[in-house]
């Protein structure tokens, strides 16, 4: 006989059912059936780098500071996820479909220049094959379903992948997603309950006219749309722009300068483990 604590039973299976995830990553149909995918199960203290990458970007980055919050806090209180890394390289095209939606005529000069540039853009590195690219979306939406069928919270994020990618992860890879497993909760990625009172409500309208400005945007008939940015917008007129914002851009250097700090001091040691593993 023996007696089980129901929330640690509860934590030790997300390890299964990761397993099972990961399962479910390689059995996903694909459209082009050439993804070669790699993935990686991140457990307790080796989400601490995931972590504090994830807390740099989400000084300039509101979204991914509601991925920030949501990991940091339940790992903070004994009680973090399990992170699957699923990662593939979409920098090559065996295809010769020539279709054109990677910007190239054909996929020979996309390979090409591939082979010479490449470069991290906002969430994955690039350029990629689009239809690569499509099935990365596939056998991660695949491998969610599998957790799903375990009643495991999940959510498949460009935040953590692009975080780890950062770090050095997966080695060898363009795009990486990530997909946390819990903690078992009611909707933990999507209610958020981390997040009750982490915003001002001015934050948040700030970011709604940021993201979505046309919700927001009266009559556009004029040419020259009033934004609705408060309840008697009409009396203090603003207007959309674009430019640079020189204080924007100082705040993203400074980011990216915190994230370099952050790769120098992981960077080596996670490295480590892949040469370890040759």
């Amino acid at each position: 006989m023996a007696r089980i604590d129901g929330k640690e039973a509860v934590r030790e299976n997300l390890l299964n059912v990761a397993k099972s995830v990961v399962q479910a990553i390689y059995k996903a149909p694909t459209v082009t059936g050439r993804l070669k995918i790699q993935t990686e199960i991140i457990t307790d203290e080796d989400l601490v780098p995931i972590i504090e990458m994830l807390g740099a970007m989400a000084k300039i980055n509101q979204f991914v500071y509601w991925d920030y919050m949501t990991l940091k806090e339940n790992y903070d209180r004994g009680n973090p996820p399990v992170l699957v890394l699923a990662g593939v390289d979409a920098s090559v095209s065996e295809l010769a479909w020539d279709c054109g939606a990677c910007g190239f005529k054909t996929c020979k000069e996309f390979n090409l220049y591939t082979r010479e540039n490449k470069g991290m853009g906002l969430i994955a590195g690039g350029p990629s094959c689009n239809w690569k690219i499509l099935d990365a979306g596939i056998v991660c939406d695949w491998g969610a379903a599998a957790a799903w069928q375990y009643n495991v919270d999940n959510r498949v994020q460009g935040s953590t992948g692009g975080a780890a990618a950062m770090l050095g992860y997966l080695p060898g890879t363009t795009c990486i997603l990530g997909i946390p497993l819990g903690p078992t909760g009611e909707l933990v990625w999507y209610s958020r309950e981390t997040l009750n009172r982490k915003f001002a409500y001015a934050d948040f309208m700030n970011t709604m006219f940021r993201t979505i400005p046309t919700h927001f945007l009266s009559f556009a008939g004029g040419g020259k749309p009033v934004l609705k940015v408060d309840d008697d917008w009409w009396t203090d007129k603003h207007y959309l722009s674009w430019g640079v914002e020189e204080a924007e851009e100082e705040k993203t250097y400074e980011v990216l300068m915190e994230m370099a700090d952050i790769i120098d001091r992981y960077g080596e040691q996670i490295a480590k483990r892949y040469s370890n593993h040759d």
